[in-house]
């Protein structure tokens, strides 16, 4: 009877513990309202076009989704958008020359690196040649987002992601497996283009309520 008491008691108190705060809506910890337009260079990668489209694309959903109103302009490729300004590395001086032709405030620029599929075999039972052979994809990604007015670098972000390729398992059962239907670098995008824009993303917090 005491330990159920108890166990009551305990119970209401957490209960009084929960209701004595308050979940926070915390603002963005970029806020891209003082830019008036956005301007974003198509990201480049190790892999396809249809990829690199992929992501500029995404990045323009997720931070639209987060801020709504943000306004974009897609420029192009890295390469014609330089040549339109006559540089041929994107620079400080490029960023600028960038915002005055085509009226942008700020310039997203990204990358994407794939690495080559990485194949770990694990045994689990030598005596039974029991054991596994995975194979995996890391794609790396990483932007930064410029000022026009002056060319300076104002965030940056980097992260990365894994997907499986395909499986073997050997066991005294047999041998059994699978391999991914769709292309891992694809199914990559949304995920890494997620981690990515954090920082344009209100969070939620608890506080004690007033």
């Amino acid at each position: 009877m005491r330990s159920y008491v108890g166990f009551t008691l305990l119970s209401l108190a957490a209960l009084c513990g929960c209701s004595s705060t308050v979940l926070v809506t915390v603002p963005p910890r970029v806020d891209l309202t003082p830019y008036r337009t956005l301007g974003v260079i198509e990201f480049t990668s190790n892999a396809t076009g249809a990829i690199n489209g992929r992501a500029t694309q995404q990045l323009q959903e997720q931070v639209q989704s987060a801020q709504p109103g943000t306004r974009f302009i897609d420029l192009g490729s890295r390469e014609a958008v330089l040549a339109a300004v006559g540089r041929n590395q994107l620079d400080a001086d490029a960023a600028k020359r960038i915002g005055r032709k085509y009226g942008v405030a700020a310039l997203f620029v990204g990358e994407l690196a794939y690495s080559d599929p990485k194949t770990d075999i694990r045994v689990s039972d030598l005596t039974k040649l029991e054991g596994g052979v995975r194979t995996e994809v890391k794609g790396d990604i990483s932007a930064r987002l410029l000022e026009t007015e002056t060319g300076a670098s104002v965030w940056s972000n980097s992260g990365w992601v894994r997907r499986q390729v395909g499986r073997v398992n050997v066991s005294e059962y047999g041998v059994s497996g699978a391999m991914s239907k769709s292309d891992p670098r694809e199914d990559m995008v949304a995920a890494l283009v997620y981690q990515l824009t954090y920082d344009f993303r209100p969070s939620t917090t608890r506080q004690p309520a007033k």
